[in-house]
């Protein structure tokens, strides 16, 4: 398994925490996984009997290089990749009568052009393309034009160990500038103008009107300073300075706490392959308001495990974020069928389980 990211526990990313945990999952199965990673230097890192990663510096140079030794090694006949960076891999595989899967994370930046004739020949060399969502799968299959049998879907898990209903840390909130609240609304995604942070902001002054001292927090990465920036400015007119925290990426146990602390989460993105951070939330026990689009419709069930709003539905918004603030009842039922949903329906083992039969189709005599 190969993936351009860091391992999370130096730098969580969506697709790295993706391609890690599948892979973990795996090799409590019996699988036997080697998952090459971007790394501060070349190193060997045994995690079990099943499991062995191997950093490289140089990826988009070295892992080709990485592939080949333990090809050579070990005699692995499936090749699974993560990005397009990892052509070298993709190629090579090829050369060497591997099979090779590739995983779509979603669309990926078309330029430079270099990268979007990577990702297109990547597409066509693969035995099988992993999407992780129907909705992805179904923009592989137009973007690609490839036979929409060629293309699977696997959704992303949650370690429901550690996204899970705990009692939350008052000291957490305090440590992050955050106490003495009565309400807090919380969206955890990078900042960048297709998470739509935006939306929330506008829709505060009315919510304050009513929960005066309720804040809103956004965990994640500025991706997008000018975005960020913006945001702040935005923040500033309409006088919301003191119920406005954007705060970097935190530990993932403060991540946790944060998340169970929160009267209601709120994902406004308006592009969202999957939504990993909405199905940690659902996880622990909270209510989730999310907008209509991509793939979060596979996730949330409309008024059963969750909220959809229209995109452009300003007022619909506000209006769900207020119910729940204003219905305790209503968030309690809503946030027990979300945690249900995810321990039975995404959860890391399912997503191993569902791809080892897919390879074991590519691969029928293993």
């Amino acid at each position: 398994m190969v993936a351009d990211k860091q391992l999370p526990r130096d730098r969580p990313t969506g697709i790295g925490i993706v391609a890690y945990n599948l892979a973990l999952a795996m090799s409590r199965h019996g699988v036997a996984v080697d998952y090459v990673c971007k790394g501060p230097s070349k190193d060997e890192i045994r995690i079990n009997d099943y499991f062995t990663i191997h950093t490289v510096n140089h990826f988009s140079r070295d892992n080709a290089f990485a592939v080949r030794q333990i090809i050579k090694q070990t005699g692995c006949r499936l090749v699974h990749v993560h990005s397009s960076s990892a052509f070298p891999s993709v190629f090579l595989s090829k050369l060497l009568g591997r099979i090779v899967v590739t995983h779509s994370h979603g669309a990926e930046p078309l330029h430079p052009l270099r990268l979007a004739l990577l990702r297109q020949a990547g597409v066509e060399l693969s035995d099988k393309i992993i999407a992780v969502s129907k909705d992805t799968q179904s923009k592989v299959v137009r973007t690609h034009r490839v036979p929409r049998d060629k293309v699977e879907v696997v959704y992303n898990g949650v370690d429901t160990g550690v996204f899970r209903v705990v009692s939350g840390n008052e000291e957490t909130l305090i440590k992050y500038g955050l106490g003495n609240l009565k309400g807090l609304i919380l969206s955890v995604g990078a900042v960048q103008r297709r998470k739509g942070q935006w939306r929330i902001i506008e829709s505060l002054p009315a919510i304050l009107k009513k929960w005066p001292r309720l804040a809103y927090v956004n965990v994640g990465t500025a991706y997008d300073s000018s975005y960020r920036d913006k945001l702040i400015e935005r923040v500033r007119e309409l006088g919301l300075s003191q119920a406005v925290r954007f705060i970097e990426a935190v530990p993932q146990g403060d991540l946790v706490s944060i998340v169970n602390l929160a009267t209601v989460c709120v994902q406004p993105s308006v592009l969202e392959p999957f939504g990993l951070a909405v199905a940690e939330e659902m996880a622990c026990g909270r209510p989730v308001v999310a907008f209509d689009v991509s793939a979060l419709p596979e996730i949330i069930e409309n008024g059963v495990d969750g909220i959809l709003v229209a995109p452009e539905d300003a007022r619909g918004l506000t209006n769900s974020i207020l119910n729940l603030l204003e219905d305790p009842s209503l968030s309690r039922r809503i946030g027990e069928a979300a945690r249900q949903k995810v321990a039975t329906r995404f959860t890391w083992d399912m997503a191993a389980t569902q791809l080892e039969g897919i390879y074991e189709r590519l691969l029928p005599n293993c």
